[in-house]
């Protein structure tokens, strides 16, 4: 009989290693869906995805406004402020994206997007409630900015036991390494 249940026992090297791709597979989403939020607000497409993050889409958002304020309403997208925007998006996706690529060999690289990920959801916190009349419009874009942010956190933590484990010993139960049980 086959046990449905076959999942890796938690503390072994093939548990961790689900976790770190869990958060690896977070980051590549929240990458995919703030580029297409930033094309449909480019193309004046009245749709927004959650889990995404916020600081490029309300940069990209904040640019085309001030065009679109500078130019009496005839906005495209060669505006001045909207290609400041769209280059600062852009390097902060190319973070992400480059936390996403390095943390496949080097977990380090999930603490830095953990921590990019962090400032983009204290921007996301901020905007929401200094900014909006009404700060329950983001709530459920919050929620999932602290999905992300936990799976993030899990995929480090991860990481940071799978570094400790020994190479021979696949996470055995009851092996110590450094005074702590793994």
């Amino acid at each position: 009989m086959v046990n449905k249940t076959d999942k890796p026992q938690k503390g072994t090297r093939a548990y961790l290693e689900n976790k770190m791709r869990g958060g690896r597979y977070s980051l590549m989403l929240v990458l995919i869906f703030t580029v297409v939020n930033v094309a449909f607000l480019l193309l004046d497409f009245n749709s927004y995805l959650l889990f995404s993050a916020s600081l490029p889409y309300y940069l990209t958002a904040f640019g085309k406004g001030f065009d679109n304020a500078f130019t009496n309403g005839s906005w495209d997208i060669t505006g001045t402020y909207t290609l400041i925007a769209l280059g600062i998006s852009v390097v902060i996706l190319g973070i992400f994206l480059l936390c996403w690529l390095l943390s496949k060999k080097r977990y380090g690289w999930l603490v830095a997007a953990l921590v990019f990920f962090l400032l983009d959801t204290l921007f996301l916190a901020g905007f929401t409630w200094l900014l909006m009349d009404n700060p329950m419009e983001n709530l459920v874009d919050f929620l999932f900015h602290l999905w992300v942010v936990w799976e993030l956190f899990q995929a480090v933590r991860a990481g940071r036991k799978l570094s400790m484990l020994p190479e021979d010993l696949e996470g055995v139960p009851g092996v110590y390494r450094g005074g702590a049980e793994l």
